[in-house]
């Protein structure tokens, strides 16, 4: 298979990568729902433990993803993803062997940190291999995997759970991680000259200056993907509570999918929008439907509903994304740029963790309607985190899609 650096988005070695990217999120987005059922059903947890299990994988990834970068710029992305990808099986294996609260914490750990790693190599390898003319196009393909492992990940483990246990999930988790792994060791990795030296460009850049430009942005980014980090560990509970099917076509999960479709369909439509309006309007706009959609959530008794709400959330977030990580970037000089995107990508995983973690809380105290109540007014309260500022026009930067962890 001739690398990617040779046949672009075109050719085959891309398309694995993809492939092999979208195994690691469909194995997260099987997996993670089943994790506060099974603390809670068969293990007896309250429900801020269980997301406290949940958000274990998210704070193992902030460790991880820059592990992560470094060890890919010494050994290269196979070996990263080889020993990540192993590791992540290791973790899921955890469970079939002795279900318990520990197990479980462990497992989420071991498992947060070698799927963070191999989304961390193969975003690496992309962003190192695609010809420059075509970076954007390919790393806005390759972050659909995100999305595609959302739509696909939470019907298949909650159809495993339903029909066969929580041992099927585990099993079939195993059997894709291990896929994915294959498929990037087809891939081969013509590793970039030029990477080492970026590297040692962007570490020149002072700390300061890259953290002032992110910390606005960033923390706006974390309160948006804690509502995602609720709405992964919480969501499908708080459907069928309210009367929503748990399986089936009208079930729970697949709001999911339709979130997901949603967020795929609007990125094709407004994927410009930040370009054209600016970065700072596109991102405010996006916080309100975000909020609204977490708002029809609170309030959904039915698929029909609960759909509405998922296309909301999945609009708001589509261009939310790009526009923050524009806002992230467009002031660092170049040899920055990369750094920003990195340390803005913390944020979102941090804000992943902590709507776990905390929502497990707010859902003990509140009821899950009052959770996503919650979340859906600190939405708007991030728009006056944000700067009114003429958006500058420096090079725009390519979003890198934070894995969903």
């Amino acid at each position: 298979m001739r690398p990617l650096a040779t046949t672009g988005t075109k050719g085959v070695a891309f398309w694995t990568l993809v492939l092999a990217s979208t195994a690691g999120h469909i194995v997260n987005g099987a997996t993670t729902p089943v994790i506060p059922r099974l603390a809670q059903e068969q293990l007896g947890a309250d429900p801020a433990l269980a997301g406290l299990l949940v958000s274990l994988a998210a704070f193992a990834s902030i460790i991880a993803m820059p592990l992560a970068g470094v060890l890919t710029d010494r050994w290269g992305a196979r070996r990263v993803i080889l020993v990540a990808a192993l590791l992540s099986a290791v973790g899921l294996a955890l469970v079939l062997v002795m279900l318990s609260v520990s197990s479980l914490a462990v497992s989420r750990v071991v498992f947060g940190a070698g799927n963070a790693a191999v989304a961390t190599a193969l975003t690496a390898w992309v962003v190192a291999e695609a010809p420059a003319g075509e970076r954007g196009r390919a790393l806005s393909f390759f972050g659909l995997s995100v999305w595609v492992g959302l739509a696909l990940g939470p019907v298949l483990g909650e159809n495993l759970l339903q029909s066969f246990g929580h041992r099927a999930v585990w099993g079939i988790a195993i059997a894709v991680q291990l896929a994915g792994l294959g498929l990037a060791m087809l891939a081969r990795d013509g590793r970039s000259q030029h990477r080492m030296a970026r590297g040692r460009e962007g570490r020149a850049s002072g700390a300061s200056t890259v953290l002032t430009s992110v910390a606005r942005p960033g923390s706006v980014g974390f309160i948006a993907w804690a509502g995602e980090g609720f709405l992964i560990a919480f969501l499908i509970p708080h459907l069928v509570a309210r009367g929503v099917d748990s399986q089936g076509l009208w079930g729970a999960a697949n709001v999911f999918t339709v979130f997901a479709l949603s967020v795929v369909g609007a990125r094709l439509l407004l994927g410009g929008l930040p370009d054209r309006i600016g970065a700072t309007i596109t991102a405010r706009a996006s916080l309100v439907v975000l909020a609204a959609g977490l708002g029809v959530l609170a309030l959904a008794g039915d698929f029909g509903v609960a759909t509405l709400g998922a296309v909301l959330i999945g609009v708001g977030y589509s261009p939310l994304f790009p526009a923050l990580t524009l806002l992230s970037t467009q002031r660092l000089p170049a040899a920055a740029r990369a750094t920003g995107v990195g340390v803005f990508s913390a944020f979102t995983s941090a804000g992943y963790a902590a709507g776990s973690l905390l929502g497990g809380l707010l859902v003990m105290h509140f009821g899950s309607s009052a959770a996503l109540a919650i979340l859906a007014v600190l939405q708007l309260a991030a728009i006056g985190i944000l700067r009114q500022r003429r958006d500058g026009r420096a090079e725009p930067v390519p979003a890198v899609e934070p894995p969903l962890v």
